[in-house]
């Protein structure tokens, strides 16, 4: 059902984990990963099952492919670990992470101070950058990203949206509206708040650089305005997300971030590449 994925081996050599059970009650050689499956090109589901995708633990007849399950499966083999899928909604997922229903989030999550206070994160497994999502006709005028002196005259007044509950909703409430820009009220989904775009119910959204490159492959209206990060501030100029894992589990945190370091920043643009191209088919 989608295009063939670019194939990654990854030579780790690593201590295969005891089978005993840890605090989250998940025995030590699984990997039970918890994401919204609606998250592309990161996370998102299908119907049938293939040599890319795996099957959702908790939903029957849903399969879930993206960037955040190719690195899943990398991780699953270097660590000796069986890997399974958990579908939560986002606003859910760190409850199911301290309620030891999961053992790791891997989707799309930003390692931030205030998260940091409830689970802990592993080193980055990818980096991008924050972009805003608006009518195709404004983006063409902006073949450059926008600077910070000239940012305040192309937001001010102006709607943003974005999902609940995600550092790119905060960045409008706490950046933003600095700007004089008007946060809208947060939706349930990136994918709502690219409707509300395209409708005319808000002037731009914002999003990760991968997410509005799988968004403006479906709303055809919409594209893509790049800004200087420095806009940002210290707290948010870096976008980069993290796996999620209980406080104190230190091996696990340890193994994972072994892990990461053997794929390199080359492999992991692929991947998203990849992830990218099937996520548009």
């Amino acid at each position: 059902m989608k295009k063939g994925l670019f194939l990654l081996g990854l030579a780790v050599v690593m201590a295969a984990p005891l089978a005993s059970c840890g605090s989250t009650g998940i025995p030590d050689d699984e990997l039970v990963i918890g994401m919204e499956v609606n998250y592309a090109p990161f996370n998102w589901s299908e119907t049938t099952s293939s040599d890319y995708n795996l099957p959702v633990s908790n939903h029957s007849g849903s399969y879930a492919d993206g960037y955040d399950i190719q690195i899943a499966k990398l991780l699953g083999e270097a660590t000796g670990r069986k890997v399974s899928i958990y579908q939560s909604k986002w606003e859910s997922l760190v409850p199911s992470l301290q309620a030891g229903t999961i053992n790791a989030i891997i989707a799309g999550m930003t390692d931030t101070e205030d998260r940091r206070l409830s689970i802990d994160f592993t080193d980055e497994y990818y980096h991008s950058e924050l972009v805003l999502v608006t009518k195709k006709s404004v983006a063409e005028q902006y073949t450059s990203a926008i600077t910070k002196d000239a940012f305040g005259a192309f937001v001010d007044g102006k709607m943003i949206v974005s999902q609940k509950g995600t550092v790119t909703d905060d960045v409008i409430d706490q950046v933003f509206t600095g700007y004089g820009a008007i946060r809208n009220t947060p939706v349930a989904d990136f994918a709502t708040a690219a409707l509300n775009v395209s409708m005319d119910g808000a002037f731009a959204m914002t999003a990760e650089l991968p997410v509005a490159t799988s968004i403006i492959s479906s709303f055809t209206d919409l594209g893509i305005v790049h800004i200087d990060q420095g806009i940002l501030g210290g707290l948010y100029a870096s976008l980069g997300v993290s796996i999620g894992i209980q406080k104190g589990a230190d091996s696990l945190k340890e193994s994972l971030n072994a892990a990461l370091k053997n794929i390199t920043s080359d492999q992991r643009l692929s991947i998203m590449e990849a992830a990218l191209s099937r996520s548009g088919d």
